[in-house]
């Protein structure tokens, strides 16, 4: 007599039954968007796997194809793209595989996961105002005095101003950005996982390789100037799996893990909301911003840390994805 198969745990239940609607949904757009929203809620649970197993097999997702890159570096052979179908985010998969991390090359190994090429724009960012209708909340105390609202203070009356739609979104918090992950299916990578898709698997200085910038590093990343610029301006800074702006424009915001824990996913919406009259947490920034010009500070391990409630003119954010697929199609 056949055992019969456990049931699937009431959230993937309840995503399998939204895979199978996806199936069905005859508009191609709909149906992807449906998909991920359903595959995002399932990460982190202990049935995953079931949930990726049906959308593979129901041809809404597919396994990443990384075209090559054998032994110990396990480098692409060319990079792997994908778009995320809620937010438009333009992805691409990072192997999984060895890697080094901090100033002393410290070893590490994860599993394959995707980071987007850009940090999120402007425009990005005023599509999931009005698909979500979130407000940044406002209140938090701070040593004894209330938090002031700089949430996206740099926009006029609450729209992006003119020719900053495709400048990475700054004025947003560390909670904003997770929000943010939240809505697009995604989350915020942590500062290890950056730190690999900045180096690579060979452990590189810069995105660029090991040389220095020399003199006024202006025409190689936005940095020592006044201000943000449109993502992708600077196409030097790509690394070699192809992401762009991680050194210069925006520094980002990332997760943290325990103390060791370089290669561990991290959960993929934490809740780090500040209890009334509490300390915020800490939380790590990668990437030096347009405001730097000190070579050490542009090197790819450089880390800081900052309120996870502070907003300011310097630090946006790029998106992960954690999952093992991409959408189909």
């Amino acid at each position: 007599m056949a055992r019969k198969q456990p049931d699937p745990s009431p959230v993937v239940g309840g995503v399998l039954a939204e895979l199978q609607a996806a199936r069905a949904e005859p508009n191609a757009r709909k149906r992807r968007e449906r998909a991920w929203r359903a595959l995002a809620r399932a990460y982190g649970d202990h049935d995953l796997f079931a949930a990726l197993d049906f959308a593979q097999e129901a041809g809404l997702a597919a396994a990443p194809d990384s075209g090559g890159g054998k032994g110990r570096s396990r480098t692409p052979a060319r990079p792997v793209l994908w778009k995320n179908p809620i937010d438009g985010s333009e992805m691409i998969w990072v192997p999984g595989g060895p890697f080094v991390v901090g100033r002393d090359n410290k070893p590490a190994e994860c599993a394959g996961f995707s980071l987007a090429r850009h940090p999120v724009t402007n425009a990005q960012f005023r599509r999931f105002l009005d698909a979500s209708g979130y407000r940044s909340k406002v209140g938090v105390q701070l040593d004894g005095a209330e938090e002031e609202d700089t949430f996206l203070r740099h926009w006029e009356n609450g729209e992006i101003p003119e020719g900053l739609e495709n400048h990475p979104v700054v004025r947003v918090s560390f909670l904003d950005a997770l929000e943010y992950c939240r809505w697009a299916g995604m989350t915020l990578p942590t500062e290890w996982l950056w730190e690999k898709a900045a180096r690579g698997p060979e452990g590189r200085l810069y995105p660029w390789g090991d040389d220095a910038p020399e003199g006024d590093p202006d025409g190689l990343a936005n940095v020592g100037g006044e201000e943000t610029c449109p993502v992708g301006s600077y196409p030097r800074t790509r690394t070699v799996y192809g992401c762009e702006d991680m050194i210069g424009n925006v520094s980002e915001w990332c997760q943290t893990t325990k103390d060791g824990a370089f290669g561990q996913f991290p959960d993929a919406w934490p809740d780090l909301y500040p209890k009334p009259g509490a300390v915020p947490v800490q939380v790590i920034v990668r990437g030096s911003c347009f405001l730097r010009v000190n070579a050490t500070r542009m090197r790819a391990s450089h880390r800081r840390r900052l309120s996870s409630i502070r907003r300011n003119q310097w630090v946006g954010f790029r998106p992960a994805c954690l999952l093992p697929v991409v959408p189909a199609g």
